[in-house]
């Protein structure tokens, strides 16, 4: 009985998974003609699930899944063909066919959890066709190729770092060391990605909302880049002091939601990031609430110029920031002192990321204390913020008067969250 209502519920889940895919197809039905749609897909799912079940059943007949897939495959062929009869364009549909089989195949193994991840996946990958296209003609040619280099030595690197055994002083690098190189190419995948998606939607809706908007999404890419960006905009068209300012303080603001992403990605145990985050989701509320109340001009609108963080040069510089901080922070706690680890903050004004990533990794690997890495943490952040008085003081002076108040309250308020933590520190 038991067998019976696992074959009519993973049936069940097949036809779903399939009618999922199809119920995307049909909403096509205005725009051209649908050969493979609401019906046809969950023939495909169910096919896919009914041998894969037939094999399971019995072993002599594991060919039948292939077998099933070869004729898919030249279904999908077929359908390729008639497309291009019909002068309809494009491969999705062929090739949706042959992933919703092999969605089936795998229910039919009992891989319930992984069949209904693709479907949903695969169905969000079509439906989400236009903004796919928009997105792509977002990037110039030189950018792709830059996230292609990216993504591929990324990946590449993260399993060769893995299988890394490294013996006498080069052990630190090796898994489970304090410089670990799989947690280095972990992070730097991570923070960078933020970044992307940050950077992806300024290019997008940059223009259109005004630098606002794009200093609040620039302050997740590179909060310092995009200061210097909105200043170079302001030397370029003076009518656009007050929503620059405005732009930067919010930029600041973002860095420290960044920086809390970081931590909390960098140790996962929390232990850094339970101590820290009240003190920068207050520190970045208070910015963005000033950043906002700032009388900005009308129709001040300016696109930032912010290049692609996703490429081997920022994603190396990174690297090597984090490696630099963590080495840096080692080397002070074993032979200065604990709290001389407040030494590696100065790192913020150049990445105040990496300082954050650096601390919290090694607070894991029980090199540094979590409120001493807390600290640390905030005094990076205020140096950080500091640093945008500077490019700012130095890039545009109409920018810097209009953007001083806001960016020395929140350095101020940052530094009395240090002295809080401390005193709380020495307390218990």
């Amino acid at each position: 009985m038991a067998s019976d209502v696992t074959f009519i519920y993973n049936l069940l889940v097949a036809i779903a998974v399939g009618a999922l895919v199809g119920l995307e197809r049909e909403h096509h039905r205005d725009e051209h003609v649908v050969l493979a749609g609401i019906r046809t897909f969950p023939l495909v799912s169910v096919s896919g699930f009914i041998v894969s079940y037939l094999a399971g059943l019995h072993p002599n007949l594991d060919a039948l899944v292939m077998i099933g897939l070869v004729i898919v495959a030249a279904f999908a062929m077929g359908l390729l063909y008639i497309q291009y009869e019909l002068k309809i364009p494009g491969f999705t549909t062929p090739l949706a066919f042959i992933v919703t089989y092999i969605a089936g195949v795998l229910i039919g193994y009992n891989h319930i959890l992984e069949a209904v991840v693709l479907s949903v996946a695969m169905t969000f990958l079509l439906i989400s066709k236009k903004h796919l296209h928009r997105f792509a003609q977002l990037l110039t040619e030189s950018e792709i190729i830059g996230a292609l280099e990216f993504i591929t030595i990324g990946f590449i690197l993260y399993p060769l770092a893995l299988e890394l055994h490294l013996t006498g002083p080069w052990a630190v690098f090796g898994r489970g060391g304090s410089l670990d190189l799989s947690t280095t190419v972990l992070i730097v995948i991570f923070v960078s990605s933020i970044s992307f998606i940050s950077f992806l939607v300024v290019r997008w809706k940059g223009p259109s909302r005004g630098l606002r908007f794009s200093g609040l999404l620039g302050g997740l890419v590179n909060s310092e880049a995009a200061t210097a960006s909105i200043c170079s905009l302001v030397n370029e068209r003076k009518g656009i002091v007050s929503a620059a300012a405005s732009g930067v303080v919010l930029a600041n603001a973002t860095m420290f939601i960044r920086n809390l992403a970081v931590c909390m990605f960098a140790d996962q145990t929390l232990s850094t990031a339970g101590i820290v985050a009240l003190p920068l989701l207050i520190v970045s509320v208070l910015g963005m609430c000033i950043g906002l109340m700032m009388k900005v001009e009308q129709g001040s609108k300016e696109p930032m110029k912010v290049t692609s963080p996703f490429a081997i040069a920022p994603a190396l510089k990174f690297g090597v920031m984090f490696v630099v901080v963590s080495a840096a922070t080692i080397l002070i706690g074993q032979y200065i002192g604990a709290e001389a680890v407040y030494f590696a903050a100065i790192g913020g004004f150049i990445s105040s990321a990496a300082v954050v990533a650096s601390v919290s990794a090694l607070t894991v690997a029980e090199q540094v204390d979590p409120w001493i890495a807390a600290e640390t943490i905030l005094i990076a952040c205020a140096i950080s913020s500091l640093n945008k008085l500077i490019i700012s003081r130095t890039m545009s002076r109409d920018v810097f008067s209009r953007s001083r108040s806001a960016l020395l309250l929140t350095t101020v308020a940052t530094v009395a969250a240090v002295a809080v933590m401390f005193a709380i520190r020495i307390a218990l």
